[in-house]
């Protein structure tokens, strides 16, 4: 179904293209799509924060947002350069226009069908008439990932990674905060139709405070050997209060562990850390109360018992297999909560006691 939409789409664009635009029309409305659809990757979830922060259309509103950018954005270059060179018309002869708007009209209609998949792919649902990048009822393939037809969802996020990692780059680029973009939000509504919202507040997400407190660890585990675990904590709040808690389940927080990511970067990469590019991996377990591994797979659901924690962080030790020669830069987890990680250190005992002596304290 989801070749028959994006095909109907390019037909309906380039028939535009060939019958309505001239050379310059047809080159002006590419660039406008291409402006806006960067500025709906830049600010879409900055608008989106503004109703997920207060509770209003928590699984929805990033979704909403990136449609709302896109057309908005859209109609107002439109209207802009209508007001600028509306007038203007320049004929360079059939051949050439016939040519221009065809080239155009194909890029255009990418780049369209890509926005809506990308939109598609950030709501809780999973659609059976458009393609899901990853099924909630199969076992997890992260090297075999579903693609739309063209792939152009694909192109789309490839493009503004790009960009936002080349000369237009403010020093948090796309390719890292968002690696592997589609995987990322596909993941994130995995298991939505069971109570797992894709969404959580971007302060949810904490790690053990104090120069003393080393949360990143490398440990040899038996038949796993050397693995990097990270002592992150979720806010046991609602999502408008700063948590991870879902408003409607009592605060109950649920996830799984393909919600839970580290971006890493080449050991030898220097400047900021938001720069450049970097890779998406995914836990491989957790360890548990006695500090022993337990191997998750990605789809697990995890509901953990929130009761007694009073507003205090879940604090958990996520296992992952950082590739050789990179580094853990950031840790993310849902949606939209990101956070900085500090270098690993090889773990001992009195970094696993104050650890867990932080924890002590804060139960």
């Amino acid at each position: 179904m989801t070749m028959a939409i994006v095909i109907l789409i390019l037909v309906l664009i380039l028939a535009y293209f060939y019958l309505k635009c001239s050379v310059m029309a047809s080159l002006s409305t590419l660039m406008l799509v291409i402006l806006a659809t960067l500025i709906t990757f830049t600010y879409y979830e900055v608008l989106a924060e503004l109703f997920v922060s207060r509770g209003y259309g928590i699984q929805w509103a990033h979704s909403g947002c990136f449609i709302l950018a896109f057309v908005l954005s859209f109609a107002l270059l439109r209207a802009l350069r209508d007001l600028l060179v509306g007038g203007v018309k320049i004929d360079l002869g059939n051949p050439l226009k016939i040519s221009v708007a065809l080239i155009c009209g194909l890029l255009t209609g990418i780049i369209i069908c890509g926005n809506l998949l990308v939109a598609v792919g950030l709501t809780p649902t999973h659609h059976k008439m458009l393609y899901s990048r990853f099924s909630p009822d199969k076992k997890i393939s992260l090297t075999n990932p579903s693609k739309s037809f063209l792939n152009t969802d694909g192109f789309v996020a490839g493009l503004y990674s790009l960009i936002s990692r080349g000369s237009m780059s403010s020093g948090k680029s796309f390719a890292i905060l968002h690696a592997d973009y589609l995987s990322h939000i596909s993941l994130n509504r995995l298991k939505t139709k069971d109570n797992v919202l894709a969404v959580t507040s971007r302060k949810s997400l904490v790690l053990p405070t104090g120069k003393t407190k080393k949360p990143v660890r490398i440990w040899d585990i038996p038949d796993k050997g050397k693995v990097t675990v990270v002592r992150m904590g979720l806010v046991v709040k609602n999502i408008q209060d700063g948590g991870a808690g879902n408003p409607a389940k009592s605060s109950q927080i649920a996830f799984t562990p393909a919600q839970i990511r580290m971006i890493c970067k080449p050991t030898a990469a220097t400047g900021k850390p938001a720069a450049g590019s970097g890779t998406a991996i995914w836990p491989i377990g957790f360890l548990d109360g006695n500090d022993n591994f337990v191997a998750s797979e990605l789809e697990d659901v995890i509901t953990p018992e929130t009761k007694s924690f009073k507003n205090q962080p879940l604090w958990l030790d996520a296992v992952f297999e950082v590739p050789s020669g990179a580094k853990g830069v950031f840790l993310q987890f849902k949606q939209n909560a990101i956070i900085e990680l500090p270098p690993a250190v090889t773990t001992s005992e009195a970094i696993e006691n104050t650890l867990d002596g932080k924890d002590e304290e804060e139960q």
